[in-house]
């Protein structure tokens, strides 16, 4: 094991020994990719290519390490590729693939479209062996009753290396469900902070867009820590739900506002929970979901919302659904189906008490 911090390594121990829950969204998997993967050790862009020819490459297991499988000593790129045919697709929810954790870096393609990557390939080398992975696959990208090809570019430094452990598989996230309408997929994002930015009026053809949800080390932005702004424009379908709405954000890392149409919405600490004293460190696990002010949305024409995040440490963004908008009554469904769930334990705090940052500065 590639220990980097043992004080953080035996803190998590102990952590998972009493048993401290995990938050995560409401996953469903629709099809599993443990078991066999074509494999080959060297790096060529061309595997990338659902039509390149890999009949004459090895077989491994998914997960594994590739050094229990023949590999013995074996570090530097290696590619996995593998075929698979899907029945049908799920509308109206976010589609995910995980692929659990490799060692060190990977750069993922789905039928020759890159859809996420962790860490950075030398010569910036930066591992991200103790991250799960989890891409979002964009809907029109995943074929339906015909055959789909991931690609898998790995680099590994040095001991164990590959695809090696945790869940793999295609997963939908069920809490969409409950979303009247979806607005996950494809935001504009920029670094840095000017408040200029929160207006419906402003210019952001030349910014870049990212995967929402999805932390921004895996669109690119790796080492990045402080403000980021997103924003993206919709429009209400017809015969979209009258009454009470209300905008889901799900999760972010760490803080954020919210703007819709150029008008504040909401940041976490307006969501009244006693917990969420500023800096505690707390906020990452909030549940964002805010009430939209009644006549604030266009039911004819463009909506705007752009949200300005600030990120401390470690990965950042709005990394976790549902994102959309809800009715009411579907607001309090929601609600009620994560009542359980407490914004932060004795064990996060003693985590962000020693290992984090307990003064943020934030303007």
């Amino acid at each position: 094991m590639k220990t980097k911090h043992f004080k953080f390594f035996a803190f998590f121990v102990l952590a998972f020994i009493l048993g401290i829950p995990a938050h995560a969204e409401d996953l469903r998997k629709i099809m599993s990719l443990s078991g066999y993967w074509k494999f080959s050790i060297g790096d060529d862009s061309r595997w990338s290519n659902p039509t390149y020819d890999d009949s004459g490459w090895d077989q491994i297991t998914v997960p594994g390490q590739w050094e229990n499988q023949g590999y013995n000593d074996y570090n530097g790129y290696a590619w996995y590729r593998k075929s698979f045919r899907i029945r049908e697709i799920p509308s109206n929810t976010t589609i995910y693939m995980l692929l659990g954790r490799i060692d060190d870096v990977d750069i993922v393609y789905l039928n020759g479209r890159e859809i996420g990557r962790s860490g950075k390939f030398p010569p910036d080398f930066k591992t991200a062996y103790d991250r799960d992975r989890r891409y979002i696959v964009p809907a029109d990208l995943l074929k339906e009753n015909e055959e789909n090809v991931i690609s898998v570019k790995v680099y590994d430094s040095y001991l164990s290396g590959g695809i090696t452990d945790g869940p793999t598989g295609i997963y939908i996230d069920e809490d969409n469900e409950l979303l009247d309408l979806n607005l996950s997929g494809r935001w504009k994002f920029h670094t840095g902070n000017d408040k200029t930015w929160k207006s419906a009026e402003f210019n952001d053809e030349d910014w870049k867009t990212i995967n929402v949800p999805s932390v921004w080390e895996n669109e690119g932005y790796e080492d990045y820590d402080g403000y980021a702004w997103y924003r993206l424009e919709f429009k209400i379908p017809q015969n979209f739900p009258a009454g009470e709405l209300y905008l889901s954000l799900g999760k972010i890392d760490d803080l954020d506002d919210v703007y819709l149409n150029g008008e504040y919405v909401g940041n976490v600490y307006d969501l009244k929970r006693s917990t969420f004293s500023r800096g505690s460190g707390w906020e990452y696990n909030a549940r964002r979901i805010y009430k939209i002010k009644e006549g604030l949305l266009k039911r004819n024409g463009v909506n705007t919302i752009a949200v300005r995040v600030y990120d401390g440490q470690g990965l950042g963004g709005i990394y976790e659904g549902p994102i959309g908008i809800m009715s009411a009554e579907n607001s309090r469904k929601y609600k009620n189906k994560h009542h359980n769930e407490e914004s932060g334990s004795f064990w996060e705090y003693m985590y962000y008490k020693f290992f984090g940052n307990d003064n943020l500065n934030i303007e």
